[in-house]
């Protein structure tokens, strides 16, 4: 069995997607209506939809708590490559902790649009 898709949802669909584009260096497929849904890709087989809360799907609860319920992580080469990217998003304004050791890995944390936690990190077993 093979994962098709994540489906991450943001109050601010647009953003989050712009975001991850600009940042991560995601591809936009397919995009339905102005803030309702876009569907990117890494070019590499992972499809990661971005889309509004719907309560009736259990959606919502990072942006009804407030707090980040779990996270999305993306993994670089080397543990300079975690270096360059968290510079270059903290040369943008993006609000990002340093990167430091963490159970087994070389990681940094940034909050995106959308209230939604995201790892870059590099770990040397991968």
């Amino acid at each position: 069995m093979r994962l098709n898709h994540i489906d991450l949802h943001s109050p601010v669909v647009a953003a989050t997607a712009s975001f991850l584009i600009d940042h991560f260096g995601l591809t936009l497929v397919e995009r339905r209506g102005k803030d309702a849904f876009f569907r990117l890709t890494d070019g590499s087989g992972l499809v990661l939809v971005i889309s509004p809360p719907i309560a009736a799907l259990g959606g919502g609860d990072q942006v009804s708590l407030g707090v980040q319920t779990y996270h999305i992580g993306f993994l670089l080469p080397t543990r300079i490559a975690v270096d360059d990217a968290h510079e270059r998003m903290r040369a943008s304004g993006v609000q990002v902790n340093a990167p430091e050791d963490r159970h087994g890995a070389y990681v940094f944390y940034t909050i995106i649009p959308g209230n939604i936690l995201v790892e870059v990190g590099h770990r040397p077993d991968a």
